[in-house]
């Protein structure tokens, strides 16, 4: 309980050092920080706390778990021995080489990321974004183009500057600082695939809490750069609705 108790003063203690290290401190928008906080905590009390939180919280972990079990079937059947996770022996009775990141992890990536685009050219993903795009444009009145790509964070990393390229060159100070903040404060999600390979063996729901982490480090990251910069100029698409930019590709392959 202890733990809890520093962790939650922690986020408060961490905020006023922000605030005290702010380029304007009477510009902060406090309607940033409160929803920004209440995000945190509303998504944290319905994955921890309401029951059937933890079920979609056990859930996603298990999505996650049964892609990548198949994917490393498929690297097994594909590389034999060389991706045998060290320590084990497969049917044939021949052992593990031991970890060879090429033929283990790798190969993981490559699935993972495969997957998210073909999540992108069904459609599905772009209207996944573009949930959580509207949900902070709408509550925090943030900027549209900073709102995407803090969005598209949670699924994509850094490279979701991409998103929103028409953008990039009318953007004020405060909105590349969010841009900036969120690509930092997020992972890619076939970078959280290799932590779930390897971490899955000794952590069994590390999933579902890294998709939680991911899914609470977007509000939390505007939070951070509205304290430490914020915004001081009218930024081009406030209030804007802005479309997701990104090249579909002309066939699933």
């Amino acid at each position: 309980m202890i733990y809890n108790l520093v962790s939650f003063i922690g986020i408060f203690a961490l905020m006023a050092f922000a605030w005290l290290l702010s380029t304007d401190r009477r510009q902060v928008n406090w309607r940033v920080v409160l929803w920004g906080v209440g995000l945190q905590l509303i998504v944290g009390i319905f994955i921890f706390v309401i029951p059937i939180g933890a079920r979609v919280f056990l859930f996603l972990n298990g999505v996650v778990v049964n892609i990548l079990e198949s994917a490393s079937a498929g690297t097994k059947f594909l590389f034999g021995r060389l991706a045998l996770p060290p320590g084990t022996t497969n049917a044939a009775g021949e052992a593990s080489l031991g970890f060879i990141l090429a033929f283990q992890a790798l190969p993981t990536i490559i699935f993972f990321s495969s997957l998210m685009g073909l999540l992108y050219y069904v459609g599905i993903m772009p209207r996944l974004i573009r949930l959580f795009s509207t949900m902070f444009t709408s509550l925090m009145r943030i900027s549209g183009a900073e709102s995407l790509c803090a969005a598209s964070n949670i699924f994509v990393g850094i490279e979701s500057a991409t998103t929103i390229r028409p953008y990039l060159m009318t953007m004020t100070r405060s909105e590349f600082g969010t841009i900036l903040t969120a690509g930092m404060a997020t992972v890619a999600s076939s970078i959280l695939a290799l932590y779930v390979f390897i971490l899955q063996p000794q952590f069994p729901t590390i999933a579902g809490h890294l998709i939680s982490a991911s899914l609470l480090s977007a509000p939390a990251a505007i939070v951070m750069s509205k304290l430490l910069l914020p915004e001081t100029e009218k930024p081009e698409t406030l209030g804007v609705d802005v479309s997701l930019h990104y090249e579909k590709e002309s066939t699933f392959m």
